[in-house]
């Protein structure tokens, strides 16, 4: 019998000044820097995700997805820059090299991962979605990294959860309940806190901070589009549960964002069709 709680052993582990957090993928700064110096080519891009051939082949997988529906096959990153523009392809690449993140040894562990790395990227598809239709165009970019990253505290949580069961530290069965508890309750926190580690926009960290405490005074519209989408996915299960009954068009994200139900509509189907085949 473990002689102490598992929130105390996580609560510990988490504290550790010397913990060894998750790195920020080198390849995705290299990606968002070629991008942010306004002038890279495609040819630029396409030598710089060669060398990464297991995320340019994603990057080629996802641009031909059934998302993309209605665009001719891609079969070079030259013409996936062409075909889909400069931002999504960024968007494609950072999300991509982020893959590689959302891995763990213990069974349990490694299927949680797997559905916060779908649920991730489709809050961060859906976020530029809707940015996009709903007169956000120029936060398109901004509302992505922020879905996508909304999250990373629950990243963080299971991977010292692996490390403690892959180290024989705590040996006892995980019960789903109070794992959930322990994502729950810590990973706004722990998430704005990788976020500040990694040195990424302050933005990102408050979305990760925030985004479940709904307020109606939030006017950000990046704090609104990513909280409804991630609503939205939760509402449709994908997510690490699944609750039912959250009115999206009547909820505060909606009216402050001005939305039609036919939008919310559109959302939620583009969120079935197209985010299981991107994040296979």
């Amino acid at each position: 019998m473990h002689s102490r709680s598992l929130i105390d052993v996580l609560g510990d582990e988490l504290a550790r000044n010397d913990l060894q957090l998750p790195v920020y993928p080198a390849i995705a700064t290299r990606i968002q820097a070629l991008a942010a110096s306004g002038t890279g080519t495609s040819d630029q891009f396409e030598m710089l995700l060669a060398h990464d051939p297991a995320i340019a082949s994603q990057v080629l997988r996802t641009a031909n997805s059934a998302f993309y529906a209605g665009l001719s096959s891609v079969a070079t990153i030259r013409a996936a820059v062409m075909r889909l523009g400069l931002d999504q392809l960024v968007s494609l690449a950072v999300a991509c090299a982020q893959k590689g993140q959302f891995t763990g040894q213990d069974p349990q562990i490694q299927r949680l991962m797997s559905q916060l790395w779908q649920h991730s990227v489709a809050v961060a598809f859906g976020s530029r979605w809707l940015a996009e239709r709903s007169g956000y165009r120029s936060l398109a970019g901004e509302c992505f990294m922020a879905g996508l990253f909304h999250d990373i505290g629950k990243l963080l949580i299971l991977k010292v959860l692996d490390d403690l069961r892959r180290r024989g530290e705590w040996t006892l069965e995980l019960p789903p309940s109070l794992v959930q508890e322990l994502l729950t309750s810590l990973h706004a926190e722990q998430g704005a806190r990788l976020i500040q580690q990694w040195n990424l926009s302050p933005l990102y960290a408050d979305v990760a901070r925030r985004h479940g405490m709904p307020s109606i005074g939030e006017a950000n519209p990046v704090h609104l589009v990513v909280r409804l989408v991630n609503n939205a996915c939760t509402k449709l299960g994908i997510n690490l549960y699944r609750q039912d009954g959250i009115a999206l068009t009547a909820s505060l994200e909606a009216a402050a964002l001005g939305l039609k139900e036919v939008v919310i509509a559109e959302l939620e189907i583009m969120l079935e069709d197209g985010m299981q085949t991107l994040a296979a």
